[in-house]
């Protein structure tokens, strides 16, 4: 005790500030230490939780980017598949097109050929009988008698074979 007395300390001095410190310590801890023990406790449960929710939503954010990049690729090849199939739609009508254009003309062409040969004759046999008129007639006129029907066929297929080398 005598060290206290040299310092100056007094006992039933240092006992009552003791004894005021814990009821301060106590006072302290009960109303104002465990709130803000709980509060920080609050708030690190809350940014674990924001931690942990930034995370899933992350995975979520690139399970979502691989779904639409799958997707994409899917239309994408989908619309590839669309426009080969109506490009090849497109070569098979235009064939078709073309095919049935040929046979028309070709048609077209027959037809005419044949309207042409059909014309050639008739032109032919009219002319087979006006050449028989007229050889008939200047026959006539020169021996003065009419022809007989062998005499009017030799001299018409002959008339016919030199028109026909001429033309």
């Amino acid at each position: 005790m005598e060290i206290a007395k040299q310092f100056g300390i007094q006992p039933i001095l240092l006992l009552a500030q003791v004894v005021n410190f814990l009821i301060i310590l106590f006072i302290l801890k009960k109303f104002f230490y465990k709130p803000i023990v709980k509060m920080l406790d609050d708030r690190k449960n809350k940014i674990e939780e924001s931690l942990k929710n930034s995370a899933l939503i992350e995975e979520k954010l690139a399970a979502t980017e691989e779904k639409s990049a799958a997707i994409l690729d899917g239309a994408r090849k989908t619309a590839e598949d669309f426009i080969g199939d109506a490009k090849g739609e497109a070569q098979r009508i235009a064939a078709a097109a073309a095919k049935e254009a040929k046979a028309q003309t070709e048609e077209t062409l027959k037809k005419a050929m044949e309207q042409i040969s059909s014309e050639r004759e008739k032109m032919q046999k009219d002319l087979e009988a006006h050449m028989l008129d007229l050889v008939a007639a200047t026959v006539k006129k020169v021996l003065g008698r009419s022809l007989k029907e062998v005499e009017k066929k030799s001299l018409t297929e002959k008339s016919l074979s030199q028109i026909t080398k001429n033309i």
